[in-house]
């Protein structure tokens, strides 16, 4: 096995490590719960985290995790001072989806890219047009904080 197969391995077995742990929350009712918590942690955590992943701009957010952890290919626009990403896949959801599971797309995608996107160096809000788990395709924009319309 490549070192490219290994990784491609890796990403998917975490993606379904996470899409179990969605399943296990919602079989025992506390997801919402489990969800709220963990967003409080991710804004704590988040500027430690981009820090540590070299991440400084909204296109690196979009660009340097999806390196790790292969869950979605974003594809990114300028919109004025903002940024509009979006993917047509995303491996969390799919395997979700198929599983049964309840979304996975706040406590895993949703929060901790909104918590990273307002700890940049620019902070930037983040807001949600469409997912997967109900739509075509994931589509977030981000403004920077202070822009005419920013995000909410």
């Amino acid at each position: 096995m490549t070192e490219s197969e290994r990784l491609g391995t890796l990403q998917l077995m975490y993606a379904g490590v996470l899409v179990d742990a969605v399943r296990q929350y919602g079989s025992f009712g506390i997801l919402e719960e489990v969800t709220e918590k963990k967003r409080v942690e991710q804004e704590t955590a988040a500027r430690d985290q981009l820090a540590r992943l070299g991440i400084r701009t909204p296109e690196d957010l979009f660009s340097v995790l999806p390196e790790i952890f292969g869950c979605a290919a974003w594809s990114a626009a300028a919109r004025g001072p903002g940024l509009k990403v979006e993917t047509k896949s995303c491996r969390m959801c799919a395997l979700a989806k198929r599983l049964g599971a309840p979304a996975p797309c706040s406590i895993y995608c949703i929060n901790p890219s909104r918590a990273m996107a307002e700890a940049l160096p620019v902070p930037h809000g983040l807001t949600v047009r469409g997912t997967l788990w109900d739509g075509d395709s994931c589509v977030f924009e981000l403004e920077p904080r202070g822009a005419e319309g920013s995000a909410r």
